[in-house]
């Protein structure tokens, strides 16, 4: 690690210019505490900018002083991280810095990549914000970082060109023009599903059919892993934790066999994940209990919604696993889930009905 370093971080001055320093007697982790506080204060920043334009009801305005100053924002906390060995995150922050860099250097940039180069730095920091709040639990950082900045990469090359095609399929535009970028479908993430329904099956002594509906849906590849990688997890979680065994099912009047459907369908830019298991769906009570227990509840517990309530599910390390077991109770799961449709710009809902199932319903933009 470079002296200068510790001189400058995130404009906090640790020590002189002149003055030696003592790197055996560094205490790093104190390092790393002030990095999370001041990196706070930089994402604080970014969230009131964009919190003011996201407010005017007009056209979105943003100055070249404002452009500036978000910038340079931007610049030191990349800085700042790449010094402390958070690749992940120093390559998001440049990513954000790389648009407003271009804001800076174009004056007539239309509403809507105006918009799309907001939604991309929202994108941004609320990735960044999940990694800082892993680093303050102990946990280590996800490598979803990747799939941001590829799409802000792909949003500053192709928007100087020409106009895309909401109907082209196979088709990615750069400044030096159309390029063929690799497609697939899910046909290939089914028989994956079914292999992992079987061999989990055989575990638990569970019987569950699934079946997956627009499986010949076709998505950039690098979207095809994190969708993939989203279900599977989604498929795990369903056998070890939503659908019943045998005789439970029996118990409650259900068939003996398990359910899992899976729907993929894309509209124009768009791709939508409706997965859904008819086990015995989701004990809203027991999730207030070990929020509580965890202490991150922000208010009564009556106060909650049940999507509220949902969501801590996706919370990092939050388990309703008692024991841990060859399939779950690590605290690794709906949130690498949550993660990933993340860094994709997307979103995650879950519904669930006691004894009727769950549902989660994911969209992904393709652009």
């Amino acid at each position: 690690m470079s002296d200068a370093y510790y001189i400058l971080f995130l404009g906090t001055t640790l020590v002189k210019r002149n003055d030696t320093l003592d790197t055996k007697n560094v205490n790093f982790d104190f390092l790393q505490d002030i990095f999370i506080e001041e990196a706070w204060k930089s994402i604080d920043k970014i969230d009131a900018f964009l919190e003011s334009k996201y407010m005017e009801q007009k056209e979105i305005y943003i100055t070249k002083e404002e452009s500036k100053q978000m910038f340079r924002t931007l610049h030191s906390f990349k800085g700042s991280a790449f010094m402390m060995g958070h690749q992940t995150i120093a390559e998001m922050i440049h990513g954000a810095e790389d648009l407003f860099s271009y804001l800076q250097e174009e004056d007539n940039i239309n509403q809507e990549d105006l918009k799309t180069l907001l939604r991309l730095t929202k994108t941004v920091s609320s990735c960044v914000k999940r990694e800082l709040k892993r680093m303050e639990t102990g946990e280590d950082i996800t490598d979803f970082g990747w799939a941001i900045v590829k799409r802000i990469k792909n949003f500053l090359e192709h928007i100087d060109g020409e106009e895309m095609d909401p109907n082209a399929e196979n088709m990615q535009y750069t400044r030096k023009g159309r390029k063929i970028i690799p497609f697939e479908n899910f046909d290939g993430l089914l028989q994956k599903a079914e292999r992992m329904v079987t061999v989990m099956g055989r575990e638990l002594n569970k019987k569950v059919q699934i079946q997956m509906i627009g499986k010949e849906t076709e998505v950039p590849k690098d979207i095809y892993e994190k969708i993939s990688m989203a279900v599977m997890q989604m498929v795990k979680n369903s056998m070890d934790h939503g659908i019943e065994d045998k005789k439970e099912r029996q118990m409650l009047g259900k068939s003996d066999i398990g359910r899992i459907r899976i729907e993929i369908k894309r509209v124009g830019q768009k791709v939508s994940v409706a997965f859904y298991d008819d086990g015995r769906g989701l004990d809203k009570q027991n999730i207030l209990k070990i929020a509580e227990k965890k202490g991150v509840l922000k208010k009564e517990k009556e106060c909650y919604t049940d999507q509220e309530i949902y969501n801590f599910l996706l919370k990092p390390g939050f388990t309703t696993k008692s024991m841990v077991s060859l399939f779950s109770g690590r605290g690794i799961g709906l949130d690498v889930v949550n993660a990933g449709v993340a860094a994709l710009g997307g979103t995650i809902e879950i519904e669930s009905r006691e004894h009727g199932g769950t549902t989660f319903l994911m969209e992904f933009p393709l652009v």
